[in-house]
């Protein structure tokens, strides 16, 4: 409201100003007017004495008494019957040689410059319509017009000059509401209606600039605490300007007015506004409440009747007041339930006690709760007499300041046939499956004793393999040791005798690794050193280790919970491996060891320069009895044995390729 406010101010007072300044162009096209005609009547007035023979008479003897004295009187009579202040005849110096005397407080050198009056007339050779000066101690101005006067030989002698008077003009605009100021060429003041004496020298520098919405350009002039349009025309020929103030505090008081109008009518506007867009809005509002509610009791009429459940409404006595089609088409089609208690519907069963009682109680009057039958399995009879079963529910119904009852009634015939034929499908399905579960377990258990035997076969001939070949040595070397000792060739003897001693080392390395199985796990972990195991399984294994290149990189701390004796047993199997397949393949063994470490365990990485192994054998080289060399050169247990006894220690021992198709066996091992 308050901008609204500040623009029809604004633009009220833009309107009316711009009309103000139009009213302002069109006085002072009539104050020009006005001026123009006064100026006319003086502009002929010199023209008139010009050629008189006095004049030129006074002229050319001025100090000629008689004729000066005539020319006085004609000048007075002049000054009288044109009704004008004074009339001057001057040299052509400019000085004053004659005068009327009509203003006797009226000094011609007051007003003009002798220096500039002469050049005056020599510039304009005495013809000037107009000529101003003014007398700074009396705050006045004075006008004259001019006339020549020339000699006999048509030089200039002098001029007449007839003083204008304004006073008149002055008169009669101070009759007017306006302020009018009048400037000479020097910009002198010499009209000022009601303002004389208060305009100052320096006043047009004091005016401020200002621009319509028209883009026009116009003045604001501020005096005498008012605020007045500034407005002005130059007369070129004259050099005269006339300034015309009119005031602007009407227009201010116009504007608020228009403004202070304007915000009444844009509020009863607003309001009206306000009313008619709520009537509006309350009048859609309710066209949409009613079509909302048609739809809604379209729809509800569409779901009730299309529904697949049978509805019905109950009284608060327990009598049909209202059934939709489905539950119709429950108890027949033809048959009238409308007035109809639904315990009629009910036979007496087992299954209905719950029902009738509650339907009892409302006959009677006596429910004073509100209970809901949900999920209740009733059966129901049709009109013919044929029963049904079907899930009952009732809820209480507010409806039209009444008590009622909403009934639900689903058909579950197909229901509980299914829960018949899925009941006896159970009960076939669990025969069956005992049947097949008794079966598994008969397979389960010769699988089992299958495998066993297969187990049992597969190590039997490993182990006769192995034992066979050193058992057929000792027998022949026992033959032939008895026979060198009948030859009493006792040191051929001693050497057969060291050859049996080696083949029954053989065999009871072969059934140390047997019993390796059979080794309990250890009670306690200590911290053992990873490079002092892998020292000691390269000196156990002695002789075995000559050729071998091996490095060790250590992080330093190699520290891990282990047993000593385990973990060396582990470092043998896996360097006794590489020597072999090395030695296989004709190429000198070279083993590289490094350590690295995470927050629990420690990685121990097993790299050598061997053949290494199929991929697909990769998968069961920690298998027992599994091997990749001829029968006779060991039982395929070592790797088992290395497995089992890293799960012993609660680390993990794994075989993988790396990325330069190496194989790489990979220990961690718990960190101390």
């Amino acid at each position: 409201m308050a901008l609204l406010f500040f623009v029809v101010n604004k633009l009220a007072y833009q309107v009316l100003i711009i009309e103000k300044h139009n009213e302002g162009q069109d006085r002072l096209l009539d104050y020009v007017i006005e001026l123009r005609n006064e100026l006319k009547n003086y502009q002929i007035l010199p023209y008139a004495l010009a050629d008189n023979p006095t004049l030129l008479a006074f002229m050319k003897e001025p100090n000629e008494q008689a004729v000066k004295k005539q020319m006085q009187r004609q000048l007075e009579d002049l000054t009288q019957v044109s009704k004008t202040q004074d009339w001057f005849i001057l040299s052509a110096q400019g000085k004053e040689m004659l005068s009327s005397e009509q203003s006797p407080n009226f000094q011609l050198e007051d007003y003009f410059n002798l220096a500039d009056l002469s050049n005056t007339l020599k510039e304009h050779q005495g013809e000037y319509l107009l000529i101003s000066g003014y007398n700074p101690t009396a705050f006045q101005s004075a006008h004259l017009a001019l006339a020549p006067v020339y000699n006999q030989t048509g030089q200039l002698s002098g001029a007449i000059a007839v003083k204008i008077n304004v006073s008149d003009l002055i008169e009669r605009w101070n009759l007017l509401d306006d302020l009018v100021v009048m400037t000479d060429q020097n910009e002198l003041v010499f009209v000022a209606n009601k303002l004389n004496r208060v305009i100052t020298s320096d006043w047009l520098n004091t005016p401020k600039a200002i621009q319509f919405l028209d883009h026009t350009n116009a003045k604001t002039y501020h005096l005498n605490d008012q605020h007045y349009l500034l407005q002005d025309v130059l007369l070129d020929d004259l050099k005269w300007q006339i300034h015309y103030l009119s005031s602007l505090n009407n227009i201010q008081k116009k504007t608020r007015n228009i403004a202070w109008i304007s915000l009444g009518i844009f509020a009863l506007i607003f309001v009206f506004w306000l009313y008619r867009r709520e009537r509006s809005l309350k009048i859609a509002s309710k066209l949409e409440n009613q079509h909302l509610i048609a739809n809604s009791v379209l729809q509800q009429r569409v779901l009730i009747e299309n529904t697949h459940v049978g509805l019905l409404l109950l009284t608060n006595q327990g009598h049909i007041s209202f059934v939709n089609p489905m539950g119709k088409r429950y108890f027949g089609e033809h048959h009238q339930l409308i007035s109809h208690n639904l315990m009629v519907f009910l036979p007496e069963r087992p299954e209905n006690q719950t029902a009738r009682r509650f339907l009892s109680s409302l006959s009677r009057g006596d429910i004073h709760n509100n209970e809901d039958f949900l999920e209740q399995e009733v059966i129901l009879q049709k009109h013919n007499g044929d029963t049904f079963p079907a899930l009952l529910s009732v809820s209480p119904l507010q409806w039209n300041h009444s008590l009622g009852y909403l009934v639900t009634l689903l058909n579950i015939s197909k229901r509980k046939r299914a829960e018949l034929s899925l009941l006896e499908a159970n009960a076939r399905l669990e025969d069956r499956v005992l049947e097949r579960t008794q079966a598994l377990q008969i397979a389960q258990k010769e699988l089992l004793r299958t495998e066993k035997l297969a187990a049992i076969g597969q190590m039997s001939t490993a182990i006769a393999h192995e034992l066979n070949q050193p058992l057929t040595g000792i027998r022949t070397l026992t033959y032939t040791a008895e026979l060198l000792l009948k030859r009493q060739d006792s040191e051929q003897a001693l050497k057969v005798v060291s050859d049996l001693e080696s083949l029954v080392v053989r065999m009871q390395k072969l059934t140390s690794e047997l019993k390796v199985f059979a080794y309990r796990r250890p009670e306690q972990l200590a911290p053992t050193s990873i490079s002092q195991c892998f020292q000691n399984a390269l000196h156990h294994l002695g002789e075995e280790t000559q050729g071998l290149t091996h490095q060790l990189q250590s992080p330093g701390n190699d520290l891990v919970l282990a047993e000593p004796s385990r973990l060396e047993q582990i470092f043998s199997n896996l360097i006794s491996n590489t020597i072999q397949a090395c030695n296989e393949a004709n190429i000198k063994p070279i083993i590289d060891m490094s350590l690295s470490s995470d927050e629990r365990y420690l990685l121990v990485e097993f790299k050598d320069n061997g053949p290494g192994i199929e991929e697909d054998k990769l998968a069961h080289i920690f298998e027992p009895f599994f091997t990749t060399k001829p029968i006779g050169k060991g039982l395929g247990l070592g790797m088992a044995i290395s497995a089992n006894l890293a799960k012993d220690m609660n680390g993990k021992l794994h075989a993988s390729y790396n990325e330069a198709a190496e194989l790489v066996f990979r220990l961690s091992l718990l960190k101390a």
